[in-house]
């Protein structure tokens, strides 16, 4: 199949600024626009004109959608996308050659092609008149139902015959050098990609991988230099005291800091484990040890293990036999965290927020605990990130117009579309 030859047509017939200056948004004349060689570029077009590329992405089935926007506005890397969605980053690549030909199709000639746009197309290839009817008739049936049994039931066919129909008719219009019949080529392989033979929407294989890919969790490193280090979830250790560390006199905080860092998940795994050693302009304890509280005293007693924490503070009798570990209460110690925190805009439960660090920054959510953010996607995906101080950001953003990706433009759709599942569309 030729890709390229699609790209090459829309460069030269429909130049980003033809598209700019339409007076009807989405829908240029092949005739009338100017030579050039530009190619559409989708990123600045999100910035810069969302009222006119956002109505034709909405076209697209969810799951397309997202991708569409996490590689164009959110500039997210084929690798990622690839662990993400749950395939090889090939894969990726070739699903957004699908979108881009399709959002390209729907600028060439608008969202909801008629019979009467489509039939002179198919009639120039030799691929309007089928053994079941008219082909530019199942085209359009099919992009409103998405359903290739509700197509064979009203040409009269069987179902697999409708699929074996539109599979070499995909092939011939995409390799075409007609720019309208390319278009229409890349249109139909945007409708018929992954879709069950027997049902609405996509296939059981493509279902089972959006199952397993439903969820996934990342961590937004603080971006400040902030005393105290958190593991696990920490609403479990409630009021649990907190432990006191020495360090070797050999030793500086600056080799210790990073080694706790960086060990501590090492230590404590998945349990619930915090770390507060507040440190002086000159880089020594602030208040001479090191404060850590856990889940599990026997984790919390293994930051020995951490070169340049050399004991636990513990309380002897008068013949020196151990009575047992100093500890702080949470009260007092939760009283200079606040003390020691660098001052950050407030953010809390139900606020919308930006990811700033990691590998999901840019992702918008919302804040359902303490530390915790939620991003919600249309196709049912959700990702968890874990948020240190600093690496989240509140956006102002109405209800409405919330999204994943920041905010959602206000648009004036001549059609709304209902998509009861994934890649389904009725109308």
């Amino acid at each position: 199949m030729n890709q390229n030859s699609y790209w090459d047509h829309v460069s030269d017939a429909a130049a980003v600024e033809s598209w700019k200056d339409a007076d009807q948004t989405g829908v240029v004349s092949a005739e009338t626009v100017s030579e050039n060689t530009s190619l559409l570029d989708f990123s600045s077009f999100i910035q810069e004109h969302p009222e006119k590329i956002f109505p034709l992405m909405e076209c697209l089935r969810p799951d397309f959608q997202e991708l569409f926007l996490e590689y164009h506005a959110l500039h997210k890397s084929q690798s990622f996308l690839a662990k993400t969605h749950g395939v090889v980053q090939t894969r990726i690549w070739q699903q957004l050659r699908i979108i881009e030909q399709a959002i390209g199709a729907m600028i060439v000639f608008g969202p909801h092609p008629t019979e009467a746009v489509l039939r002179p197309i198919l009639q120039q290839a030799g691929l309007e008149e089928t053994k079941f009817g008219s082909l530019a008739s199942m085209v359009v049936l099919y992009e409103r139902t998405q359903n290739y049994k509700h197509v064979a039931k009203n040409v009269s066919a069987p179902i697999p015959a409708i699929r074996k129909i539109f599979r070499p008719a995909i092939e011939i219009l995409i390799a075409s050098k007609d720019l309208k019949a390319a278009a229409l080529g890349g249109f139909l392989r945007n409708l018929t990609y992954r879709a069950s033979l027997t049902k609405g929407g996509l296939s059981k294989r493509e279902h089972a991988r959006m199952k397993r890919i439903s969820r996934r969790q990342f961590i937004a490193p603080s971006i400040v230099d902030s005393p105290l280090v958190s593991y696990g979830d920490i609403s479990v250790l409630k009021d649990t005291p907190w432990k006191m560390f020495e360090i070797s006199s050999e030793y500086r905080m600056s080799r210790i800091t990073p080694l706790f860092r960086t060990q501590g998940s090492r230590i404590f795994g998945k349990k619930a484990a915090q770390i507060f050693a507040p440190l002086t302009p000159d880089g020594e304890l602030k208040l001479g040890y090191i404060l850590a509280r856990s889940a599990s005293p026997s984790a919390t007693r293994a930051l020995l293990r951490i070169r340049g924490i050399s004991e636990m503070v513990v309380r002897y009798d008068g013949e020196g036999n151990i009575l047992g570990e100093v500890t702080v209460p949470n009260e007092d110690v939760q009283k200079l965290i606040e003390q020691s925190e660098p001052r950050l805009a407030p953010v809390r439960i139900g606020n919308f927020v930006e990811v700033l660090t990691g590998e999901a920054a840019h992702y918008c959510g919302t804040v359902v605990s303490e530390h915790r953010v939620k991003i919600q996607f249309p196709s049912g995906r959700e990702f968890t990130i874990r948020f240190e101080p600093g690496s989240v950001r509140a956006a102002s953003v109405p209800k409405e117009q919330r999204a994943f990706w920041g905010t959602r433009p206000k648009l004036n759709k001549p059609e709304s579309l209902d998509f009861s599942e994934i890649g389904s569309r009725t109308g």
